[in-house]
């Protein structure tokens, strides 16, 4: 699954391109471990590829991932459920030259390379960025910061200690 890619030229003009997909238990193992997860329960996506152009191609869907990460603090089993919208453009860009072509304020571009569209590794991507960052167990309260003196701080502290005194 994370090495699906979909070759541009079978995307028609006139007739979208859709995948259903769902990982089997290798490819969510090799996900978790990828992004050092406890596991991956689910993970199925539902994807339409749209020719946009000769050289361009967008690609849009819904992801739904069941994930379990660790707590933080505790280690703990911390299960998420992601529903991720795909919104995704694809460019052919097999000059080292063509990125420059693109303008940096219209709507991000990813490169398709020898003319593939690698579905796999943009649904493993979208599902890296949409998990939380720093998972934590319900049940885990909150870690107080007890300062003793602005040293503690480190430099910090004196600096806001200079700013006070101006």
């Amino acid at each position: 699954m994370l090495d699906l890619s979909i070759d541009f030229d079978k995307v028609e003009a006139t007739k979208p391109f859709r995948l259903a997909i769902q990982a089997d238990d290798d490819a969510r193992a090799a996900l978790a471990q990828r992004f050092e997860w406890v596991r991956i329960d689910r993970l199925e996506a539902n994807i339409t590829l749209t020719r946009l152009s000769n050289e361009a191609c967008h690609m849009t869907g819904q992801i739904t991932a069941d994930i379990v990460m660790s707590c933080v603090i505790s280690d703990a089993e911390v299960p998420q459920s992601l529903m991720i919208e795909v919104d995704e453009r694809f460019a052919v860009m097999d000059g080292a030259d063509d990125e420059a072509v693109i303008d940096p304020m219209s709507v991000q571009t990813e490169p398709m390379i020898n003319r593939s569209i690698p579905v796999g590794e943009t649904v493993a991507q979208l599902i890296l960025l949409e998990a939380p960052d720093w998972p934590r167990a319900d049940d885990v309260p909150l870690v107080d910061i007890v300062v003793k003196s602005k040293d503690d701080l480190g430099p910090f502290g004196k600096l806001a200690d200079l700013k006070k005194t101006r």
